[in-house]
């Protein structure tokens, strides 16, 4: 039977931990998003993660890196508590289910998918930012000076619908990896654990991490597609002329190949395995911790 926790603590274990991860991993974001939305592999600065980070530091210095981030920082942070209280309570109430009840895994799947629906509601608009000042550098099409700058041009240009770009998108992308991350570290936390209530944080973050690289490089197709989406009407459509997220998958491959899909895809990963390692691990370790103190 595992730990049960007061949602409040899983609230501000969430705050806590979600700050801390964004810090600590914006530049492999950075990186993620520029290898992205570069196209047919075309600039031999950006071939690689390496060659990525040495362009943007060179041209752009260390706060190219950091693009975003504290737009990102500060309005992830009620995403984050939003993500993982409603994965929580999704999990409790879909467990009462005997559909569900019998079979664990659905419910863990589903959860996952219902908490990326409901915290997007705040994760898009700071996404559509982030990505926008992220590669603005590299897409030479518009210039914001910062998150704020660029979210009052986003709404007298493009207006509300403009920061909810690829919101349906977003979801779609994320909402499979999210679901696919608690399943896998369901799954992994269930092994380690055995008949004892409580994971350890060394676990954790193993579990955490295990289930973040490989739910990250499942869905890279479809981030992909979600971030050229994001930026498109910036640039305008004939760029990246995508009717819909699986259209722009579509094309992807017929155009640029299969392993174009996977473009970003390690980038991904080093983004998603250090991210979901020390958020998981640090709400784990926080919610104890503040319920021993209760």
């Amino acid at each position: 039977m595992e730990e049960q926790y007061p949602i409040v603590l899983t609230s501000i274990s969430a705050f806590i931990s979600g700050g801390i991860a964004r810090m600590v991993v914006h530049p492999l974001d950075t990186i993620k998003a520029k290898l992205q939305v570069q196209q047919g592999n075309k600039s031999p600065e950006f071939l690689t993660i390496t060659q990525a980070f040495k362009t943007t530091l060179a041209k752009e210095g260390y706060k190219g890196l950091y693009k975003g981030l504290t737009f990102s920082a500060f309005g992830c942070l009620p995403a984050v508590c939003l993500y993982f209280t409603s994965y929580e309570l999704s999990k409790k109430y879909l467990l009462e289910i005997p559909a569900f009840k019998n079979n664990n895994f659905l419910a863990y799947l589903t959860s996952g998918m219902i908490a990326e629906a409901i915290s997007c509601m705040f994760f898009v608009p700071i996404d559509v930012i982030k990505e926008r000042l992220q590669v603005q550098s590299n897409l030479k099409e518009y210039n914001y000076a910062n998150g704020r700058n660029a979210l009052k041009i986003l709404l007298s240009k493009e207006g509300l619908r403009g920061i909810y770009r690829a919101y349906g998108a977003t979801v779609a992308s994320f909402g499979p990896f999210s679901g696919l991350y608690f399943l896998f570290y369901e799954y992994s936390k269930h092994y380690f654990v055995g008949g004892h209530k409580e994971i350890s944080f060394f676990h954790s973050v193993l579990c955490a991490g295990f289930a973040g690289s490989l739910s990250a490089w499942i869905t890279n197709p479809l981030d992909i597609a979600k971030v050229r989406m994001q930026v498109v009407r910036a640039i305008g459509k004939s760029k990246f002329p995508y009717k819909n997220m699986f259209h722009g998958i579509y094309l992807i491959a017929s155009e640029e190949g299969f392993r174009a899909l996977f473009q970003g895809s390690l980038a991904r990963i080093l983004f998603h395995t250090p991210n979901t390692a020390i958020s998981m691990s640090l709400v784990e370790f926080f919610r104890r911790l503040l319920s021993n103190d209760i």
